[in-house]
């Protein structure tokens, strides 16, 4: 499995993907509270074991709004559970300084919920906006208090499945956020992230 996809704004960033599960993290990453930002492929220098100098390519270095970065290496969860795979990720990882990353984590398809992958890769789907339907989305949420089913919202935005997808997307630039983790569906309840003073 190889592709690419546009992510940012404007969809102005192309990312290259090597693996069905990277584009599963990806989509992840980008759709957690408090990512501002996903690198992908970024290269890491490091003195091996013999003293020479070698490179390896993190999958994805995300920034968090507090300045945190994690770098990230996805890896099939069977070529993780090799004992020369692990110790080959511990020593690269031992050698990332403050300067390139706070944090290293290995994830695999087992790290990552199946609820939010379904939910990230319906978000990605129905990004690109539509007027209409979110400015009603918006003014369907502006009084929310507690937590609200997402079909009584779609009912008051008026536009049936596109004030669905318009919900999605509130969720997506995290104006909503799910009472739990689960499946984004009808029967979802959902409240507003902040409230107005």
């Amino acid at each position: 499995f190889t592709g690419q996809t546009n992510v940012g704004a404007d969809e102005e960033s192309g990312m290259d993907i090597e693996s069905y599960t990277e584009l599963q993290v990806l989509l992840a990453l980008l759709a957690r509270p408090g990512t501002v930002h996903v690198e992908n492929q970024v290269e890491f220098s490091f003195t091996a074991s013999d003293g020479g100098t070698n490179s390896h390519f993190f999958d994805f270095r995300a920034t968090k709004a507090d300045g945190s970065r994690t770098a990230i290496m996805v890896k099939a969860a069977y070529r993780f559970g090799q004992a020369k795979m692990r110790e080959e990720l511990s020593y690269i990882a031992s050698k990332v300084p403050k300067s390139f990353a706070d944090r290293v984590e290995v994830v695999t398809e087992k790290n990552l919920l199946p609820s939010e992958i379904y939910n990230s890769e319906m978000m990605h789907q129905m990004r690109r906006p539509v007027p209409d339907s979110d400015a009603a989305a918006r003014q369907a949420i502006r009084n929310i208090r507690g937590h609200v089913l997402i079909s009584d919202l779609v009912e008051v935005i008026g536009h049936g499945g596109d004030g669905f997808q318009a919900l999605v997307r509130l969720i997506r630039s995290h104006e909503l956020k799910l009472l739990r983790q689960e499946r984004i569906s009808y029967e979802t309840y959902v409240t507003r992230s902040h409230y107005d003073a």
